[in-house]
């Protein structure tokens, strides 16, 4: 299983299911709980079943009336999305695995991927609009059941320990120093060529690198013409989940652009190494890549 950083589990969504009926409940120990590394996959493994709305703050810095009216917000859903709290000063590695640049900073968790919401404070209108564009997201890709107070607390496990150039990557990361990962995710790989993390953990770290400061507001709805902007298109739809439209904008590429088949194929491939084997979005486009070059 590729993971974020080599470390956390934040594999792309898959396709949408179809949506369902509300189905079975999910125990929670509370509607609102702190999240940190040693229950995080644990978090993780709950936004299979509920979105999990994630709030980055800092005790120096947080706004707490943003704080209040955010738990009365996504309390008011009654249970369709739970909110887990991260002390971004305290838990620095959750910080870093979701690439938290300040606080307070809000992001979904969707299937275990990350949703970046936004940064800073905002009012309740604004933020409950946000709300209901996740829940509306999480019910199109199968999530529909409720959240309710169980006796059962979230288990707290235990990080694996990371192989020391896979850290010194992570660390890096941290740091926002994309150079230095991809050189250690290079040595990892010259000491291993199959070492499939580093493999992953490389694609994802040079993603984050080409999609750095862009927002994906600010690109069109469709991908631009020309080769650059249909690749930096391509890169800013994979970062936030849409691999399918990114892995087409490139094959239909292949037409617009022959004489650049080459470095289309070496850009689509490198995007396929940040989702998961089966994902059905990639295996739609190797098929029609395969079907393209031959």
């Amino acid at each position: 299983m590729s993971n974020f950083n080599g470390a956390y589990d934040l594999s792309k969504l898959n396709k949408p299911a179809v949506t369902q009926s509300p189905k079975a409940s999910v125990s929670v120990p509370a509607m609102v709980f702190e999240c940190t590394e040693q229950n995080l996959r644990d978090v993780l493994s709950l936004s299979n079943e509920v979105p999990v709305i994630l709030e980055f703050h800092a005790d120096s810095v947080k706004p707490l009336e943003f704080s209040e009216r955010l738990e009365r917000v996504v309390l008011s859903f009654g249970g369709r999305a739970v909110l887990a709290r991260v002390d971004a000063q305290l838990e620095q590695r959750v910080s870093q695995a979701f690439a938290v640049k300040g606080a307070p900073t809000l992001i979904a968790v969707i299937k275990g991927q990350p949703v970046p919401l936004f940064e800073g404070d905002q009012d309740e209108e604004s933020t409950t609009k946000v709300i209901e564009q996740v829940l509306k997201v999480a019910a199109e890709n199968g999530l529909n059941s409720l959240a309710v107070i169980g006796d059962a607390p979230l288990p707290a496990t235990a990080m694996p320990a990371l192989a020391p150039l896979h850290q010194e990557a992570f660390d890096a990361i941290g740091r926002m120093d994309f150079d230095a990962a991809i050189a250690a995710y290079n040595r990892a790989l010259a000491e291993n060529p199959r070492d499939d993390l580093a493999v992953s953990g490389l694609a994802q770290v040079k993603l984050l690198q080409r999609t750095d400061g862009i927002n994906p507001s600010s690109l069109p709805q469709l991908p631009p013409s020309d080769l650059e902007g249909l690749l930096l298109w391509s890169d800013v739809m994979a970062s936030v989940g849409q691999v399918g439209l990114a892995f087409n904008a490139i094959l239909d590429g292949f037409l617009v652009h022959p004489d650049s088949k080459d470095q289309l194929r070496k850009h689509l491939v490198e995007l396929f190494a940040v989702v998961e084997p089966d994902n059905a979005d990639l295996l739609a486009a190797r098929k029609r890549l395969a079907s393209l070059l031959y």
